[in-house]
């Protein structure tokens, strides 16, 4: 069997049955936070910019991906700062359903998120706090095959770390509460910290960085096998800060990017963590109400 027979073939086996996206159990136990009356302000992003023909993903290329997404509940997730004055990225299905938001800064204390803005065609969302912390850096270009990334966040509502290895792209349509179709790269972990972590439900929303502390992806999904996760494209996160000017305005400055490998990469998730560079993201929905 030669190279390319045995990626085509690993890449059929890895997408064969695909696991709910990775939102935290709803209706999980969760902190007691001041009940708002007001709902975050949604809105949707601009229609996306047209692709430079040399960036445009092939979507006949690689497996496609079909992911249902079910009713909203309340639910914990993971975000990140991009810029020190209040913007945060998260994966779409955290935020979108949403009574209230809230980014957790210590037991029964957050910040509420007052804004959030929708990819229209990507598992991504941009949220807005009146509060901010250091930013992480971005990267400019997607990781090749084989490339070590790490997951920093909270999966299950807890801290916990992933370490994945590239093993390529793919499409992913999401049908239910809402229909995109976007390109992402799919990820096979090497290690989980804890080692006993039973899923990864929680850490949607999470940044994976690269080996220099940069951001390449938002964790969006895992396979029903134990040890695959998929996180959106690079060109899909910088469609969506494309359109708000303001959530880059100063992410250039103060901007966390520290070297990274699979010795260190708990210690950095512990320090982002504490530093609410990487936050816990409490999405509540009315008691009694499901929201489609």
């Amino acid at each position: 069997m030669n190279r390319l027979t045995y990626i085509i073939a690993a890449l059929a086996v890895l997408f064969g049955v695909v696991n709910s996206l990775m939102g935290g159990n709803e209706g999980a136990r969760r902190p007691q936070l001041e009940q708002s009356n007001a709902s975050p302000k949604y809105q949707a992003a601009p229609t996306r910019p047209n692709r430079s023909p040399n960036r445009s993903p092939n979507r006949s290329s690689g497996p496609t991906i079909e992911v249902d997404v079910g009713d909203k509940g309340s639910s914990t997730g993971t975000a990140f700062a991009i810029t020190d004055d209040g913007w945060w990225l998260t994966a779409r299905h955290v935020a979108h359903g949403c009574d209230a938001i809230w980014l957790q800064t210590a037991p029964r204390k957050g910040w509420r998120v007052t804004e959030v803005h929708l990819h229209p065609n990507a598992d991504l969302a941009l949220l807005r706090t009146n509060a901010g912390r250091a930013p992480l850096a971005m990267a400019l270009s997607a990781p090749g095959r084989g490339e070590s990334g790490f997951s920093l966040g909270y999966p299950q509502g807890e801290p916990g770390d992933v370490h994945a290895r590239v093993i390529g792209s793919a499409r992913m349509k999401s049908v239910g509460r809402y229909r995109i179709d976007e390109p992402i790269l799919a990820w096979a972990e090497v290690t989980r910290k804890p080692r006993d972590l039973p899923a990864l439900g929680g850490l949607s929303g999470g940044p994976m960085l690269d080996d220099r502390g940069r951001v390449v992806g938002v964790l969006v999904a895992s396979s029903k096998r134990r040890g695959r996760v998929m996180t959106a494209a690079p060109s899909s996160i910088q469609e969506l800060l494309s359109q708000y000017p303001e959530a880059q305005s100063n992410s250039g400055a103060g901007a966390v990017s520290r070297q990274i490998n699979g010795n260190s990469f708990t210690s950095l998730g512990k320090a982002l963590r504490r530093d609410l560079t990487i936050a816990k993201v409490l999405c509540r929905v009315r008691q009694g109400r499901r929201r489609p």
